[in-house]
């Protein structure tokens, strides 16, 4: 039997062999590639020589997202599905478990792909293991990350934004307002894009020489009950912040409604800005002051990668714009 021979010659089992041969994702990579060479030299015919091609070409877009419960997720999802139609392209949709922050589910979902074939994967704030980035190349799958949570393999192509920049962009202009005692409630440190705008408003904080009190930095930027937490911690502080810069929208809008609750006045007693720019800043009173993502061309040129010419470790990176609303002003007298 030609895999048992293979099987002796590499020094694996007929069960690693026989992994390889149907597609299998629960194999090491250098094993796999070991084994692959050794099919190739025996002329073995590997399904995935021809099966690659379907799998570039079938109708399906494999979306992996780290959340699908806030207005930021849902507007990129609707530009990812419209975009998606334009191509001709079903997206299936996978969203990372609560469990799991940082990396998307492994060996099943990989099987899965690699049986029905996919056009490509975009990751939405996910992260891809060494082991998982590997399976996919070997299978001929594309693979882009819009915002990467993590840190990405150098071979993942990513579509992200000058997150530090656009958080000292917000700061350096609440200082110019005249905000000298600016609290700052940043996302999850275990998220990449969240360490990149924290490390912004420290950076223009630093520059302008003011002090960042360690009773004014706090986590939960991302969470709308951590948001409101920590906006109701930071209001009864002796000494109170006079602006608080909030990660994303979704913990601006919830600390605006603690704040709120207070019976405090936005932006007389307090300044509050957000990140993102999802459709409900705009309608809130006041109105909020945060950063626009550019969603459409951030999942234009995501798309473009993955249906054009794949270029692995590709760096895409796009500025924002800073939304001046109703929220901020100078601080009271």
């Amino acid at each position: 039997m030609k895999l048992a021979v293979i099987a002796r010659e590499v020094g694996v089992s007929l069960s690693t062999v026989s992994k390889v041969v149907n597609g299998r994702a629960d194999v090491a990579a250098t094993t796999r590639a070991r084994v692959r060479e050794a099919l190739a030299r025996h002329s073995y015919p590997l399904p995935s020589s021809s099966a690659a091609d379907a799998k570039r070409h079938a109708a399906l877009l494999d979306v992996v997202i780290h959340e699908v419960d806030s207005a930021w997720a849902g507007t990129l999802l609707d530009r990812v599905q419209r975009a998606a139609a334009e191509h001709g392209l079903n997206v299936v949709l996978s969203t990372v478990q609560p469990d799991s922050t940082l990396h998307v589910p492994a060996r099943r979902w990989l099987d899965q792909i690699a049986a029905r074939g996919t056009c490509g994967v975009l990751g939405i704030l996910a992260g891809f293991t060494t082991a998982q980035v590997n399976y996919m190349r070997d299978e001929g799958i594309p693979c882009v990350v819009i915002d990467p949570r993590s840190e990405p393999d150098p071979s993942v192509a990513t579509v992200r934004l000058d997150n530090h920049d656009s958080q000292y962009r917000l700061t350096e202009r609440l200082i110019a307002l005249g905000h000298k005692r600016i609290a700052m409630v940043s996302g999850s440190r275990h998220s990449l894009p969240a360490r990149e705008r924290l490390a912004g408003f420290e950076a223009a904080m630093a520059d302008a020489r003011l002090p960042i009190r360690p009773e004014w930095r706090s986590e939960g930027g991302f969470d709308q009950s951590q948001s409101r937490a920590a906006m109701a911690a930071l209001m009864a502080l002796p000494e109170r912040p006079t602006a608080v810069e909030f990660a994303s929208d979704k913990g601006a809008l919830a600390g605006l409604a603690e704040a709120n609750r207070l019976g405090l006045k936005i932006p007389d007693d307090v300044s509050i800005t957000g990140f993102d720019d999802v459709p409900d800043a705009e309608s809130a009173v006041p109105a909020l002051t945060t950063v626009r993502q550019p969603v459409a061309a951030m999942v234009d040129a995501a798309m473009r990668h993955l249906v054009g010419a794949p270029e692995a470790g590709a760096r895409i990176e796009y500025e924002t714009e800073m939304i001046e609303r109703e929220s901020t002003a100078p601080p009271s007298p």
